[in-house]
Parts: structure tokens; C-alpha cells; sequence
């Protein structure tokens, strides 16, 4: 299978960024408590007042990740590769998951992390709802998104774009 290879190139991608942001710090951007949506924080427990639900968030094209800011980075459209992209994306939004295959989660809980984010989630894949612990975390070199779950398959993700 192809998707092992990747994922462990993303996996040294991964980790050569060692959470570091652009700039070489700590990832940045303001985490904040969306009115009706999961519930949001960092990993030092602050939160912001910003509202990452806000539909004013900027489309973004694909190709490159979309850069760290007031919004998730995880929240557009991603796919396995490129081609996918058009036929086969996963929806991420702040408070939802929606893969191709029909699965589904919704968060609860959004945590920034170094690297990316951990989502306590309930999902849906080929059963019952079930909580899961979601591992969105950005391999900057790679260009790629990895994405972690014990209820759906784990793999990289390449952005495909944000709607605007």
C-alpha cells in the first residue's frame, strides 16, 4: 500500500519541524471560543475572544498550507493527493469532519498544540458514534497534513483550498 511510505516521510517531515512555527518559535495565533461551536483552547489554557467560525475567514488556494493565524489551519478542503482533490476531499471545518468515505466527526473540544492540534471529537465511521482523540499535525517541508484517529484511517493530507 502507498499510503505507509508517505505517511512515514511525513512522519521525518513531522518531525524536522518539531512544532515550530514559520518564524522559527512557537506556532502562533489566537485561539478563541466559537458562540456555538466546540469548545476551544490552547495548551496553556488561555483562550482568546476571536470567533474561528467567523465566515470571513479568506479563501485560500491549493498548494501550499494555508499559513498559521486567527483561524485553524485544519479548516478547507484536503485530499490524499492533488488529483483528489476536486472528486474526493475531506471537509474540515471548526467544528465538524466529513471524509469521502462517508464518515463523519463532530469536535468538542479543539486544543492547539506545537505542531498543530488535538480535537476531541465523537465520530461516526462504520458504527456507532464513538469518542476519538484527532491529531492534526503540519509537516511544513512536506507540505502536508497529518492526520491521526482511531476510528478513521490515519494518513497525510495535502491542502485542496478554502471556499469562500
Amino acid at each position: 500500500m502507498i499510503v505507509r511510505p508517505v505517511l512515514i516521510s511525513l512522519s521525518v517531515a513531522l518531525l524536522c519541524a518539531c512544532g515550530k512555527g514559520p518564524s522559527g518559535g512557537e506556532p502562533s495565533g489566537p485561539v478563541g471560543q466559537a458562540p456555538s461551536g466546540p469548545v476551544l483552547s490552547s495548551q496553556s489554557g488561555t483562550a482568546g475572544s476571536n470567533n474561528i467560525a467567523d465566515s470571513s475567514i479568506p479563501a485560500q488556494q491549493a498548494g501550499d498550507l494555508p499559513p498559521p493565524g486567527d483561524t485553524f489551519r485544519f479548516i478547507g478542503k484536503w485530499a490524499a493527493d492533488q488529483r483528489l482533490c476536486q472528486t474526493k476531499p475531506w471537509q474540515f471545518t471548526a467544528s465538524a469532519l466529513r471524509t469521502p468515505a462517508g464518515s463523519s466527526c463532530s469536535f468538542d473540544k479543539v486544543t492547539q498544540v506545537p505542531g498543530g492540534y488535538d480535537i476531541q471529537a465523537t465520530c461516526t465511521a462504520e458504527g456507532p458514534p464513538a469518542a476519538d482523540l484527532l491529531k492534526v499535525r503540519f509537516a511544513e517541508s512536506a507540505k502536508a497534513m497529518l492526520f491521526d484517529s482511531k476510528t478513521i484511517a490515519s494518513t497525510g493530507l495535502v491542502f485542496c483550498g478554502r471556499d469562500a
